[in-house]
């Protein structure tokens, strides 16, 4: 190049640097200089970087929330999820227990049926999530560590007669939770159930309409409670996992499309938290008004593949 052209050209750019104000690297306050974005915490960074976490406007959980919020508070570009010793997938296993309905005068029935569920991963080990945990707080693990239980389903038959009739109840639960890989431990378990006493379980309702709940054909009862359980990475499962529901955690007609049922995050019929409501698993349910159940349940996950 000629030598004139060279002068000229760095003259030129010397010139535009003397009118415009000096920018130091990442981390100087607004106003930035071109190609640099000015986050709303007042730091620049440069064009296509994400703003700090607390740029993000994420706030922490409000103990007002539902038990089952999770905040995911980061601001971060990544689109692989993490490797965790939990696994997402899907998951299924078997339900077992004893219940004592009010339509036969609290006579316990034995109870089994399947579980059905899916984990869901809810983001990277860059991450921080929060988990509102009823009656204890807020807990903060990495997203890689942190799973959420989507499209559970519990359905089967109350004292394991294989069709609907006298004393064989169909039923059919939604549940819910999170999987806090960390401590291996379900957190916020909950269901909610639909029994009938006649027919089958018409099943435009429960998880197929968004309603957790089911209907009957004829006479019916719905209960709700807490759902419970370890998670061990070795086998990729659920273990040693109990269950106990209340039909006083429910109200309306029940097995219609006018009952509703406690969701675990609300207080329960006269106040205070809805296990209040819940009976000891051994003896507590049968003698009116203590209707319903308690038990087991496990699953192993059907298609994860171990590290």
């Amino acid at each position: 190049m000629n030598k004139t052209v060279c002068l000229a050209v760095g003259f030129q750019i010397l010139a535009m640097a003397a009118c415009e104000t000096p920018v130091a690297e990442q981390g100087h306050p607004c106003p930035c200089a071109p190609q640099w974005t000015c986050c709303s915490a007042n730091l620049c960074v440069p064009d296509g970087t994400s703003c700090p976490a607390a740029d993000s406007g994420a706030s922490p959980v409000a103990s007002d929330l539902d038990a089952n919020t999770i905040d995911s508070s980061a601001d971060l570009d990544a689109e692989e999820y993490s490797t965790s010793p939990c696994k997402p997938g899907v998951y299924q296993g078997s339900f077992t227990g004893s219940y004592s309905s009010h339509l036969v005068l609290g006579m316990p029935l034995a109870v089994s049926g399947n579980v059905d569920l899916t984990l869901d991963q809810e983001g990277t080990a860059n991450q921080m999530c929060t988990i509102m945990v009823q009656g204890e707080g807020v807990i903060t693990e990495h997203c890689n560590d942190v799973f959420t239980v989507s499209g559970g389903t519990i359905t089967g038959m109350a004292n394991g007669i294989d069709d609907a009739g006298t004393f064989g109840y169909p039923f059919y639960c939604t549940m819910t939770g999170t999987l806090d890989c960390a401590n291996q431990i379900l957190d916020n378990g909950w269901i909610q159930c639909t029994y009938c006493a006649a027919g089958v379980i018409q099943y435009d309702g429960g998880a197929v309409s968004g309603d957790p709940l089911a209907t009957c054909e004829g006479a019916g009862g719905n209960f709700a409670g807490v759902l419970q359980a370890n998670y061990d990475t070795s086998t990729l499962s659920f273990t040693d996992g109990v269950w106990n529901g209340a039909e006083d955690l429910c109200t309306g007609i029940g097995g219609t499309s006018t009952a509703s049922c406690n969701n675990g995050g609300s207080p329960g019929p006269e106040g205070g938290p809805a296990t209040n409501y819940l009976q000891p698993a051994d003896g507590g349910y049968g003698v009116a008004p203590n209707y319903g159940g308690a038990g087991s349940w496990s699953t192993s996950c059907l298609d994860c593949e171990h590290d």
